[in-house]
């Protein structure tokens, strides 16, 4: 895929003052030279939350959180590196250039864009027949029958698809979009292929999918138009309720959670969804005030949409239909939600009644009684069993451990785990250890990624290797000199290491607050939490010599411990020395005492004699130069 390049990301941190971007999210209030606020990445009651202009960064000194304003948007807005890029540079009109991949990966994005901007064409052209088009007074009427205002109808960009098959492609092919790329957007399917007659070749004849239907554009977390939903006008037609754009390169139904682009700031604030079955009780409940719903592409939670929820919160309360089949739909659900790690509860609606009926006949706060008042799961379907009376029976309550157990296993705190347990086992009548028979997890439906978020810890560096970093980033002459000295070992500046590499191989002028936004642009999380940390605001008056003073610091550190090193290297083989010298005064000792009882013996010749007395003397006068060099050592 296309990297973003180096210049646009400094372009568009040139042009986003962070003091400004973060205050359209929510008020700031100046204090000194700096901006505070509540965190809005924790909860507290004292602002601790300080943005500094100079720096062009931000930290709270309760959590820990703090960067650029890549890394806020990023944090905030729950996007990807790219995607902050594009929304602050859509934000300050700049135009981000694109540096190219291989071949492949160019055609995708050429792909990927062009779709894009078809769907956004069909997006206007159903939204502006439902307004305006005469053909489209039943679809007109059918929402002003369920309450849905005009002004709603905008906001969510709501369209009509007309009975023509081939309405759409016409506009489509106007706007220059080939009969290719239509078919790829999932918008029309070939039926047959027909041989033109004039020209002898064989065309595509492509017919709308959404016909005769209100349309629901379904858009990324983004704000991107990426697919559709139609419903159907017509309740005698032979023909599926609703239809969804089949899967194409932007869409694919199971990681997609409809309304998300609108609802995921008020999703992190809760840190609670209610998930809505269909795309009219979400717009109900939304356009009341209840703005932390989503809903599925389906009745049923996949495991990749969970892993996406999961981003945004803690809590899931299903709010499906009180029919069987939205029944069906929360047992479908709990394996992929519960394997998250979220808590699950489970709304029930009265007979009949879906949100979006619900909040018109009896309003948003009865709405939001039953869902403030929604049980865990497990509570819920204990109850659900027992007005079955169900659990009164011994093949009842084998039918429930059987029916909860590998739910249960799903669990991920054990002491949750271990309380629900205990709950159900009291409320059933049976021990845990029969009942830990059944706790057996069903097949994984998610693969192994981790769903726990927490804030970078940052580097723990050694005080020269953070004065060396900052001096770095606030001084180029600075920067030119480390680069040119002999590179110390790692373990004289410890952790860290890495990152003064990075500062000093940066082709930037790090010492403009925008060019280092752009630069920790570029590090890990880790990395720029710890830049953040930094004291860069201060510089020093001579920024230079106190680089060649920290430097000299750590030289003079690093030739100690090589010194210390030689010692005891040193020290090492003069005791070595030492315990061989001893070794062989005590063998030279035993020779000695050995000649002299020879001597002894009064049956010896003279000649032998003679030359045993040589030895003791040669022995005796070895001994007195080992025992004086073993006095030296």
């Amino acid at each position: 895929m296309p990297r973003i390049s180096e210049e646009t990301i400094q372009r568009v941190a040139e042009a986003s003052d962070i003091v400004e971007v973060i205050g359209s999210y929510f008020p700031l209030k100046r204090a000194g030279a700096s901006w505070r606020a509540l965190c809005p990445f924790h909860r507290e009651k004292t602002p601790s939350f300080h943005v500094n202009p100079q720096r062009q960064t931000y930290h709270c000194f309760g959590c820990g959180a703090g960067g650029s304003i890549f890394r806020f948007v990023m944090e905030y807005e729950h996007l990807d590196f790219p995607s902050a890029v594009h929304r602050l540079a859509q934000r300050s009109g700049i135009p981000v250039i694109e540096e190219a991949g291989s071949a492949e990966e160019d055609r995708r994005h050429a792909l990927r864009k062009r779709l894009l901007a078809l769907h956004a064409e069909a997006a206007a052209w159903f939204h502006n027949n439902l307004l305006k088009t005469p053909s489209a007074q039943e679809a007109r009427n059918y929402l002003k029958a369920r309450e849905i205002s005009p002004e709603t109808a905008k906001s969510w960009q709501l369209g009509y698809a007309p009975e023509s098959r081939d309405a759409l492609t016409n506009f489509l092919r106007e706007k220059q979009f080939s009969i290719e790329e239509i078919a790829r957007s999932g918008l029309a399917a070939a039926r047959d292929d027909e041989r033109n007659v004039e020209t002898g070749t064989a065309d595509r004849q492509l017919f709308a999918r959404f016909r005769r239907r209100i349309i629901f554009p379904i858009c990324n977390d983004y704000g991107e138009v990426i697919a559709f939903s139609g419903r159907l006008l017509d309740p005698e037609a032979k023909a599926a309720k609703y239809v969804n754009s089949p899967e194409t390169p932007l869409f694919t139904k199971g990681r997609v959670l409809f309304g998300l682009d609108k609802s995921k700031r008020a999703l992190i604030e809760a840190n609670t969804a209610i998930v809505c079955e269909g795309q009219l009780d979400l717009i109900r409940a939304f356009e009341a005030g209840i703005k932390n719903v989503i809903a599925p592409q389906g009745t049923a939670f996949t495991p990749e949409q969970a892993r996406l929820l999961r981003r945004f919160v803690e809590t899931v309360i299903l709010c499906f239909d009180s029919d069987h089949a939205g029944q069906e739909a929360v047992e479908r659900s709990l394996p992929a939600l519960l394997e998250c790690g979220v808590e699950v509860r489970v709304a029930s609606l009265p007979e009949g009644e879906d949100p979006d009926s619900l909040i018109r006949a009896q309003g948003a706060s009865r709405f939001r009684e039953l869902v403030d008042g929604a049980p865990g799961f497990f509570d819920y379907a204990l109850h659900r069993l027992g007005k079955q009376g169900s659990l009164n029976e011994p093949a009842g309550k084998s039918f429930a451990a059987r029916q909860l157990g590998p739910l249960i296993a799903a669990v991920k705190d054990p002491v949750l785990r271990e309380a629900t347990v205990s709950r159900i086992c009291a409320r059933l009548g049976i021990t845990e250890k029969a009942f830990a028979a059944h706790l057996k997890p069903a097949v994984s439906t998610a693969s192994a990624e981790p769903t726990e978020t927490s804030k970078p810890i940052p580097l723990q560096l050694s005080e020269g290797l953070r004065q060396l970093c900052r001096l770095g980033l606030m001084d180029a002459e600075s920067r030119a000199w480390l680069k040119s000295q002999p590179q110390l070992p790692s373990e004289v500046l410890g952790e860290g290491v890495d990152l003064l590499e990075k500062i000093l191989n940066s082709p930037l002028a790090l010492e403009k607050p925008a060019a280092r936004v752009a630069f920790t642009a570029g590090l890990s999380a880790q990395e720029e939490t710890t830049i953040a940390h930094l004291d860069t605001e201060r510089r020093p008056e001579d920024p230079l010599q106190l680089t060649k003073d920290q430097w000299g610091g750590l030289s003079a550190q690093h030739l100690q411990e090589r010194s210390k090193q030689a010692g005891s290297l040193f020290e090492e083989q003069k005791q070595s020395h030492r315990q061989q010298t001893a070794i062989h005064l005590r063998v030279l000792e035993a020779k000695l005492e050995a000649a002299r009882s020879r001597l002894n013996d009064t049956m010896l010749e003279t000649s032998e004699r003679m030359g045993l007395e040589e030895v003791v003397a040669n022995l005796a006068k070895q001994i007195l130069d080992l025992r004086e060099s073993l006095h030296d050592l």
